[in-house]
């Protein structure tokens, strides 16, 4: 909304800037914005604002058109020819030509002729397209004598120059373009124009403005287009060129009854319409090869159909797998009353055996605080150890080992081993072998 409001303040603001008759570009669609079309140029007009969008063109096309300028000095006639055609060998390439023929009576004459060429291609790291396409230019500039630029004997110039535009997308719609253009050589003085444009679509509605920079001033030129009836009709308003220093609201309507497309602009000045000023021009131009409306009309309509349709499917999916959603979870209810109903028999035998639990705990704790008096111990006559013992020498086992176990002390080895000096090879006894154990102490 923010850049709404700001084209609409631009679009009720009229420049002080005026032009001459050297300002002036061809284009009915173009001129119907007011001029903002130097981020948009997606049609072959779009040569003469920003030859970068050439490389848009997906069809031959081929045009002309009239204009009329009213203005307080003279009225300026025009006519202007284009010619556009993609590169069958190079994809998102194209070249094209365009001619401008412009009278201004008692001021000058100016004939243009453009040959430009675009191309696309796309950034590496960031993944979007850019369009870039330049023209090289020739003008033939004359003023007759009496004329404020052609003096008392009239003056001719012969230029030479070229154009060159960019333009750059975003994610988001918005397009920026940036274009050199009048950089001509051999006119006498410099017509060179640096032009800064954004156009962005909000719903159905196409915002533009173009900055343009000319000799050391700068205006702004904002527009708008909407489609209606399926892009049969396309209505347009801007803020047009200030020719004789008179401002006007410029308006257009474009016919894409394919594969010819007529626009149309009319004006309407600012200080009331009996005011010399603003333009009136028709263009007509022939897509070769373009589908016609009917058959874009069928298309469209197939293809909303198709998309209901997928609409329709992806639904019927969606109720499949609702339905499926719901018998799992009816299952899953089933098993789930099916568990409860066990865990609730397991908690009541739980809680029976905690009762019998605590049951057994209170008898323990009670036999635990009255224990019965304990019997008299009985007197037991322990029976005399017999010596010398016999053992058989296990794997492993050592003079200490065998002392250990059967003294409780392993430094009296040396008894055993006075006992079985032959059973003892290198202080360890022989394995298998049985050892005679004699009593710990001498008897």
């Amino acid at each position: 909304m923010t850049k709404t409001a700001l084209l609409l303040i631009a679009l009720a603001c009229p420049a002080a800037i005026a032009a001459d008759f050297t300002a002036l570009n061809p284009g009915g669609r173009a001129n119907g914005m007011g001029t903002a079309f130097g981020s948009l140029a997606d049609d072959a007009y779009g040569i003469f604002y920003n030859p970068a969008g050439l490389s848009g063109m997906g069809y031959l096309e081929a045009g002309g058109g009239f204009a009329r300028r009213l203005s307080p000095p003279r009225p300026v006639g025009e006519a202007n020819f284009v010619y556009v055609r993609p590169n069958p060998d190079i994809e998102n390439k194209a070249a094209g030509f365009g001619y401008h023929a412009v009278r201004q009576g008692g001021q000058g004459e100016k004939d243009t002729f453009l040959f430009g060429q675009g191309q696309r291609f796309t950034l590496k790291y960031f993944q979007q397209p850019v369009w870039w396409g330049y023209n090289f230019r020739i003008t033939s500039l004359r003023y007759p004598a009496g004329s404020p630029e052609g003096g008392n004997s009239g003056k001719s110039h012969f230029g030479l120059g070229g154009d060159a535009g960019v333009l750059l997308s975003s994610n988001n719609g918005l397009r920026t373009g940036l274009v050199l253009s009048d950089l001509n050589f051999g006119l006498g003085k410099s017509l060179a124009t640096v032009t800064l444009a954004n156009s962005i679509r909000w719903k159905e509605v196409l915002f533009a403005l173009d900055l343009r920079v000319r000799g050391g001033h700068a205006e702004f030129f904002p527009g708008l287009e909407k489609p209606l009836f399926n892009d049969l009709l396309r209505v347009r308003a801007g803020k047009g060129v200030t020719l004789g220093g008179v401002d006007y609201l410029a308006t257009g309507l474009g016919i894409n009854f394919l594969p010819w497309v007529i626009d149309l602009t009319a004006s309407l000045p600012w200080k009331g319409f009996h005011v010399q000023g603003g333009v009136y021009e028709v263009s007509v131009a022939h897509r070769f090869g373009a589908p016609t409306f009917s058959e874009r009309f069928v298309g469209d309509a197939a293809g909303r159909a198709r998309e209901l349709r997928e609409q329709i499917d992806g639904l019927r999916q969606q109720r499949l797998n609702l339905e499926n959603s719901v018998m799992t979870l009816r299952v899953n209810k089933g098993v789930m009353e099916s568990e409860l109903t066990q865990s609730q028999s397991r908690l009541r035998d739980l809680e029976d055996r905690l009762k019998d639990t605590e049951v057994s705990v209170l008898d323990a704790q009670f036999r635990l605080d009255n224990p019965p008096p304990p019997p008299p111990p009985a007197p037991r006559a322990k029976p005399p150890e017999k010596w010398p013992k016999r053992h058989t020498v296990q794997p492993g086992e050592t003079l200490r080992s065998i002392s250990s176990k059967y003294y409780g002390n392993p430094n009296l080895w040396e008894r055993i081993y006075q006992a079985n000096e032959k059973n003892i090879f290198r202080g360890l006894p022989r394995e298998g072998s049985v050892l005679e154990i004699p009593p710990p102490s001498a008897k």
